[in-house]
C-alpha cells in the first residue's frame, strides 16, 4: 500500500522513534532524554491549522494513560499499537540501562 505523506511532513529525525499514520496526517516522535520518554505529535489535516503537542513522561504508567485519552487511537489503531509497544520498549531500555550502571 502506497505512503501519501501530507506536505508539512518533516524529515524523520535519527536519533528517535518516528511513527506516521498511513495519511500523514498524524505523526509522533519519541526519544529518551535526562528528564524522561519526550513525545512530540503533530496533527495536521488538509487546509487545517496545524496542532503540535510535546511533553515528557516519567513513567510507563503516565504515558499509557496519555495515549488512552486521545481519541485518535480510534482513527489509527495500528499507529498506536506501535506507539505503545516502541514506548515500552524505550521504557525498558531505560530500566536495563540503569540497572546496569
Amino acid at each position: 500500500m502506497p505512503r501519501i505523506f501530507a506536505a508539512w511532513a518533516e524529515a524523520d529525525r535519527p536519533d528517535a522513534r518516528n511513527l506516521r499514520s498511513t495519511d500523514g496526517a498524524l505523526a509522533v516522535t519519541m526519544r529518551w532524554t535526562a528528564c524522561g520518554l519526550f513525545v512530540e505529535r503533530v496533527v495536521q489535516w488538509p487546509k487545517a491549522a496545524r496542532v503540535v503537542q510535546a511533553t515528557v513522561f516519567d513513567t510507563p504508567g503516565a504515558f499509557r494513560r496519555w495515549c488512552d485519552a486521545d481519541p485518535a487511537r480510534f482513527e489509527h489503531p495500528l499507529l498506536y499499537s506501535k506507539l505503545t509497544r516502541d514506548a515500552g520498549q524505550l521504557f525498558a531500555d531505560h530500566a536495563n540501562a540503569q540497572a546496569a550502571g
